[in-house]
Protein backbone atom coordinates (compact mmCIF):
# COMPACT_ATOMS: atom_id res chain seq x y z
CA UNK A 1 0.00 0.00 0.00
CA UNK A 2 1.39 3.57 -0.93
CA UNK A 3 1.98 6.57 1.17
CA UNK A 4 -0.63 8.13 -0.16
CA UNK A 5 -2.64 5.61 0.31
CA UNK A 6 -2.20 4.83 3.52
CA UNK A 7 -2.14 8.98 4.66
CA UNK A 8 -5.88 8.98 2.70
CA UNK A 9 -6.71 6.24 4.50
CA UNK A 10 -6.11 7.44 8.04
CA UNK A 11 -7.16 11.39 7.04
CA UNK A 12 -10.63 9.36 6.50
CA UNK A 13 -10.54 7.42 9.55
CA UNK A 14 -10.19 10.62 11.59
CA UNK A 15 -12.40 11.98 9.94
CA UNK A 16 -14.73 9.61 10.85
CA UNK A 17 -14.21 9.91 14.37
CA UNK A 18 -14.17 13.32 14.41
CA UNK A 19 -17.86 13.13 12.85
CA UNK A 20 -19.46 10.20 15.21
CA UNK A 21 -17.86 12.24 18.21
CA UNK A 22 -19.42 15.39 17.70
CA UNK A 23 -23.11 13.65 16.42
CA UNK A 24 -23.09 13.04 20.40
CA UNK A 25 -23.42 16.06 21.75
CA UNK A 26 -26.63 16.27 20.04
CA UNK A 27 -27.96 13.88 22.70
CA UNK A 28 -25.87 16.46 24.90
CA UNK A 29 -28.45 19.10 23.93
CA UNK A 30 -31.52 16.99 24.24
CA UNK A 31 -30.83 17.00 27.58
CA UNK A 32 -30.00 20.40 28.25
CA UNK A 33 -33.44 21.50 26.44
CA UNK A 34 -35.92 19.25 28.15
CA UNK A 35 -33.92 20.47 31.60
CA UNK A 36 -34.40 24.02 30.67
CA UNK A 37 -37.79 24.83 29.50
CA UNK A 38 -36.06 25.40 25.52
CA UNK A 39 -39.70 23.67 24.36
CA UNK A 40 -40.95 27.01 23.84
CA UNK A 41 -38.02 28.25 21.13
CA UNK A 42 -38.85 25.02 19.26
CA UNK A 43 -42.43 25.99 18.45
CA UNK A 44 -41.83 29.43 17.75
CA UNK A 45 -38.95 28.57 15.00
CA UNK A 46 -41.09 26.18 13.44
CA UNK A 47 -44.04 28.24 12.92
CA UNK A 48 -42.07 30.75 11.45
CA UNK A 49 -40.73 28.21 9.50
CA UNK A 50 -43.98 27.24 7.54
CA UNK A 51 -45.35 30.49 7.24
CA UNK A 52 -42.06 32.12 5.79
CA UNK A 53 -41.47 28.72 3.30
CA UNK A 54 -45.27 29.16 1.91
CA UNK A 55 -44.13 32.49 0.50
CA UNK A 56 -40.23 32.58 0.25
CA UNK A 57 -39.97 29.95 -2.60
CA UNK A 58 -42.98 30.81 -4.46
CA UNK A 59 -41.54 34.63 -4.25
CA UNK A 60 -37.96 33.42 -5.28
CA UNK A 61 -39.46 31.57 -8.58
CA UNK A 62 -41.22 34.71 -9.60
CA UNK A 63 -38.55 37.36 -9.05
CA UNK A 64 -36.29 35.10 -11.06
CA UNK A 65 -39.12 35.38 -13.99
CA UNK A 66 -39.69 38.75 -13.36
CA UNK A 67 -36.07 40.02 -14.50
CA UNK A 68 -35.63 37.13 -16.95
CA UNK A 69 -36.86 39.24 -19.94
CA UNK A 70 -35.02 43.02 -18.57
CA UNK A 71 -31.43 41.13 -17.54
CA UNK A 72 -31.77 39.53 -21.20
CA UNK A 73 -32.36 42.82 -23.15
CA UNK A 74 -29.40 44.69 -20.74
CA UNK A 75 -26.56 41.77 -21.43
CA UNK A 76 -27.43 40.90 -25.54
CA UNK A 77 -25.85 44.12 -26.72
CA UNK A 78 -22.48 43.70 -24.07
CA UNK A 79 -21.83 40.02 -24.84
CA UNK A 80 -22.39 40.78 -28.76
CA UNK A 81 -19.37 42.66 -28.53
CA UNK A 82 -17.49 40.47 -27.14
CA UNK A 83 -18.74 37.08 -29.15
CA UNK A 84 -19.38 36.35 -32.69
CA UNK A 85 -22.19 33.88 -32.68
CA UNK A 86 -25.84 35.43 -33.53
CA UNK A 87 -28.29 37.80 -31.01
CA UNK A 88 -30.53 34.67 -31.17
CA UNK A 89 -28.14 32.33 -30.08
CA UNK A 90 -26.75 34.32 -27.33
CA UNK A 91 -30.39 34.64 -26.02
CA UNK A 92 -30.93 31.12 -26.00
CA UNK A 93 -27.83 30.51 -23.71
CA UNK A 94 -29.51 33.42 -21.48
CA UNK A 95 -32.55 31.88 -20.96
CA UNK A 96 -30.42 28.53 -20.44
CA UNK A 97 -28.79 29.78 -17.27
CA UNK A 98 -32.10 31.10 -16.06
CA UNK A 99 -33.56 27.96 -17.10
CA UNK A 100 -30.71 26.31 -14.50
CA UNK A 101 -30.96 28.57 -11.79
CA UNK A 102 -35.38 27.74 -11.59
CA UNK A 103 -34.26 24.09 -11.83
CA UNK A 104 -31.53 24.71 -8.61
CA UNK A 105 -34.05 26.35 -7.14
CA UNK A 106 -37.11 23.55 -7.49
CA UNK A 107 -34.89 20.58 -7.31
CA UNK A 108 -33.19 22.08 -4.32
CA UNK A 109 -36.04 24.61 -2.44
CA UNK A 110 -35.70 23.07 1.01
CA UNK A 111 -31.74 23.81 1.63
CA UNK A 112 -31.91 26.95 -0.05
CA UNK A 113 -34.97 28.18 2.02
CA UNK A 114 -32.84 26.65 5.32
CA UNK A 115 -30.22 29.16 4.82
CA UNK A 116 -32.56 32.00 3.84
CA UNK A 117 -34.33 31.16 6.95
CA UNK A 118 -31.24 30.93 9.06
CA UNK A 119 -30.50 34.56 7.88
CA UNK A 120 -34.25 35.71 8.72
CA UNK A 121 -34.07 34.13 11.92
CA UNK A 122 -30.67 35.80 13.02
CA UNK A 123 -31.95 37.71 15.88
CA UNK A 124 -34.08 34.58 17.25
CA UNK A 125 -30.95 32.24 16.62
CA UNK A 126 -28.42 34.77 18.66
CA UNK A 127 -30.29 34.87 21.57
CA UNK A 128 -30.80 31.16 21.83
CA UNK A 129 -27.28 31.25 21.67
CA UNK A 130 -26.58 33.70 23.98
CA UNK A 131 -29.00 31.76 26.09
CA UNK A 132 -27.56 28.81 26.17
CA UNK A 133 -24.18 30.10 26.88
CA UNK A 134 -25.61 32.14 30.25
CA UNK A 135 -27.16 28.48 31.41
CA UNK A 136 -24.40 26.79 30.85
CA UNK A 137 -21.33 29.09 31.93
CA UNK A 138 -22.99 30.91 34.12
CA UNK A 139 -21.63 34.26 32.56
CA UNK A 140 -24.72 36.81 32.22
CA UNK A 141 -24.26 38.94 29.47
CA UNK A 142 -26.11 42.79 30.00
CA UNK A 143 -28.49 43.72 27.18
CA UNK A 144 -27.29 45.96 24.95
CA UNK A 145 -29.24 47.79 21.30
CA UNK A 146 -24.89 48.53 20.08
CA UNK A 147 -24.30 44.81 20.79
CA UNK A 148 -27.33 43.31 19.83
CA UNK A 149 -27.08 45.42 16.32
CA UNK A 150 -23.46 44.21 16.05
CA UNK A 151 -23.99 40.45 16.72
CA UNK A 152 -27.00 40.92 13.91
CA UNK A 153 -25.08 42.34 11.73
CA UNK A 154 -22.22 39.93 12.20
CA UNK A 155 -24.54 36.66 11.68
CA UNK A 156 -26.71 38.43 8.92
CA UNK A 157 -23.20 39.01 6.89
CA UNK A 158 -21.76 35.76 7.44
CA UNK A 159 -25.00 33.90 6.95
CA UNK A 160 -25.55 35.87 3.60
CA UNK A 161 -21.64 35.08 1.94
CA UNK A 162 -21.83 31.42 3.17
CA UNK A 163 -25.78 30.87 1.57
CA UNK A 164 -24.09 32.43 -1.66
CA UNK A 165 -20.98 30.22 -1.72
CA UNK A 166 -23.96 27.20 -0.75
CA UNK A 167 -26.00 28.49 -3.95
CA UNK A 168 -22.88 28.91 -6.32
CA UNK A 169 -21.97 25.24 -5.21
CA UNK A 170 -25.57 23.75 -5.58
CA UNK A 171 -26.18 25.59 -8.95
CA UNK A 172 -22.72 24.03 -10.09
CA UNK A 173 -23.63 20.44 -8.98
CA UNK A 174 -26.69 21.16 -10.44
CA UNK A 175 -25.28 21.41 -13.98
CA UNK A 176 -22.78 18.45 -13.93
CA UNK A 177 -25.57 16.47 -12.85
CA UNK A 178 -26.75 16.61 -16.49
CA UNK A 179 -23.70 14.22 -16.84
CA UNK A 180 -24.58 10.58 -17.31
CA UNK A 181 -23.15 8.72 -14.00
CA UNK A 182 -22.68 11.95 -11.97
CA UNK A 183 -26.38 12.55 -11.93
CA UNK A 184 -26.61 9.78 -9.12
CA UNK A 185 -23.98 11.22 -6.89
CA UNK A 186 -24.99 14.88 -7.04
CA UNK A 187 -27.44 14.91 -4.75
CA UNK A 188 -25.37 13.07 -2.31
CA UNK A 189 -22.43 16.04 -2.88
CA UNK A 190 -25.22 18.43 -2.25
CA UNK A 191 -26.15 17.01 0.84
CA UNK A 192 -22.50 17.28 2.04
CA UNK A 193 -22.33 21.24 0.86
CA UNK A 194 -25.59 21.67 3.34
CA UNK A 195 -23.95 19.82 6.08
CA UNK A 196 -20.67 21.99 5.72
CA UNK A 197 -22.33 25.44 5.61
CA UNK A 198 -25.14 24.43 8.33
CA UNK A 199 -22.50 23.48 10.57
CA UNK A 200 -20.69 27.12 9.72
CA UNK A 201 -24.33 28.90 10.36
CA UNK A 202 -24.60 26.98 13.22
CA UNK A 203 -21.66 27.54 14.99
CA UNK A 204 -21.00 31.46 14.64
CA UNK A 205 -22.97 32.51 16.70
CA UNK A 206 -20.65 31.26 19.91
CA UNK A 207 -17.52 32.38 17.92
CA UNK A 208 -19.03 36.31 17.54
CA UNK A 209 -19.32 36.34 21.20
CA UNK A 210 -15.93 35.07 22.10
CA UNK A 211 -14.94 37.85 19.88
CA UNK A 212 -13.73 36.13 17.10
CA UNK A 213 -13.44 38.42 13.77
CA UNK A 214 -14.64 36.88 10.35
CA UNK A 215 -11.57 36.36 9.22
CA UNK A 216 -10.44 34.34 12.47
CA UNK A 217 -13.74 32.25 12.33
CA UNK A 218 -13.46 31.58 8.50
CA UNK A 219 -10.03 30.37 9.41
CA UNK A 220 -11.53 27.96 12.05
CA UNK A 221 -14.19 26.85 9.96
CA UNK A 222 -11.14 26.23 7.25
CA UNK A 223 -9.19 23.88 9.82
CA UNK A 224 -12.14 21.95 11.08
CA UNK A 225 -14.28 20.83 8.52
CA UNK A 226 -14.99 17.58 10.13
CA UNK A 227 -16.95 19.70 13.35
CA UNK A 228 -18.74 21.64 10.62
CA UNK A 229 -19.39 18.43 8.96
CA UNK A 230 -20.36 16.99 12.70
CA UNK A 231 -22.83 19.67 13.59
CA UNK A 232 -24.61 19.99 10.07
CA UNK A 233 -24.90 16.81 9.73
CA UNK A 234 -26.99 16.32 13.19
CA UNK A 235 -29.11 19.13 11.53
CA UNK A 236 -29.91 17.93 8.71
CA UNK A 237 -31.11 14.44 10.18
CA UNK A 238 -32.98 16.76 12.45
CA UNK A 239 -34.39 18.78 9.88
CA UNK A 240 -35.57 15.81 7.34
CA UNK A 241 -37.86 14.49 9.95
CA UNK A 242 -41.17 15.33 8.70
CA UNK A 243 -43.49 18.34 9.94
CA UNK A 244 -41.26 17.88 13.88
CA UNK A 245 -37.90 18.69 12.02
CA UNK A 246 -38.41 22.22 11.56
CA UNK A 247 -39.74 22.50 15.04
CA UNK A 248 -37.20 20.86 16.21
CA UNK A 249 -33.34 21.04 14.13
CA UNK A 250 -32.61 24.70 14.42
CA UNK A 251 -32.39 24.88 18.53
CA UNK A 252 -30.82 21.46 18.92
CA UNK A 253 -28.36 22.73 16.56
CA UNK A 254 -27.66 25.88 17.91
CA UNK A 255 -27.26 24.62 21.43
CA UNK A 256 -25.16 21.32 20.60
CA UNK A 257 -22.99 23.46 18.68
CA UNK A 258 -22.40 25.79 21.54
CA UNK A 259 -21.76 22.71 24.21
CA UNK A 260 -18.97 21.27 21.80
CA UNK A 261 -17.16 24.38 21.17
CA UNK A 262 -17.75 25.47 24.45
CA UNK A 263 -15.34 22.82 25.15
CA UNK A 264 -12.84 22.54 22.31
CA UNK A 265 -12.39 26.73 21.75
CA UNK A 266 -12.95 28.56 25.02
CA UNK A 267 -10.21 27.72 26.86
CA UNK A 268 -7.77 27.98 23.56
CA UNK A 269 -9.19 31.22 23.43
CA UNK A 270 -8.90 32.67 26.75
CA UNK A 271 -5.35 31.34 26.67
CA UNK A 272 -4.73 33.38 23.56
CA UNK A 273 -6.08 36.77 24.99
CA UNK A 274 -3.89 36.10 28.10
Amino acid sequence: MSTITQRARKSAVTFERTILSVLHVYFDAHTFIRKNHFRRYLIISGLAFFILFTFTIKAIIYWVNYFEQPITQELLPILQKFLTIKPEDITTGIRAGFWLIKKAIEAYKYPIFSSIFLIVGTPFFSYISSKTEEIHSGKTYRFSFIVFFKEIKRGISISIRNSIKQFGLILLITLFGMIPVFDLISPLFIFFVQMYFNGILMTDYTFERQGYTVKQSEAFYSGHKPEMFAIGLGFMFLSLIPVVGWFIAPTYGLVASYLYFSKVTMPVRLESKS
